[in-house]
């Protein structure tokens, strides 16, 4: 008899079905639209996130990462922790930063989070804090 492998019951979905077999330029679309449907979805959320270590910017997979972490909210810190170490070097010294901050105290779905772009989950305010500069050019 062989070994039995063990599988985190987070990771067990109640279908077989994948969405491995999409090719690159539609698959970020497909895990977008399922996410969106599902957000509570740990293997979509892993799956968006390795799909987004292909893209050329680090804000798309800095995106992934942050609707995971609000998708675990308190829980799920060795997780997190794995996340942000397999990736750091993927992100920005700010973007890591920030991840880090949010293993203590988790992300919140209001938080205002700059270059958080295509985000399915944060409800935050995206752009730049008005000083009192750019508000005299403003005016």
């Amino acid at each position: 008899m062989g070994e039995k492998i063990y599988i985190d019951p987070a990771f067990l979905r109640k279908s077989n079905y994948s969405y491995v077999n999409y090719d690159d330029t539609e698959l970020d679309s497909v895990l977008c639209f399922a996410l969106a449907r599902n957000n509570n979805d740990l293997i979509l959320h892993q799956q968006r996130i390795e799909h987004n270590v292909k893209s050329s910017t680090n804000n798309v997979l800095f995106t992934s990462i942050v609707d995971l972490f609000i998708t675990l909210g308190e829980k799920g810190s060795e997780y997190k922790s794995r996340i942000l170490d397999k990736y750091r070097k993927q992100l920005t010294s700010h973007q890591a930063l920030l991840l880090t901050k949010s293993l203590v105290k988790k992300i919140e779905r209001t938080d205002v989070i700059p270059e958080l772009n295509q985000s399915l989950l944060s409800f935050g305010l995206i752009g730049k804090i008005l000083t009192e500069q750019i508000i005299d050019k403003i005016e």
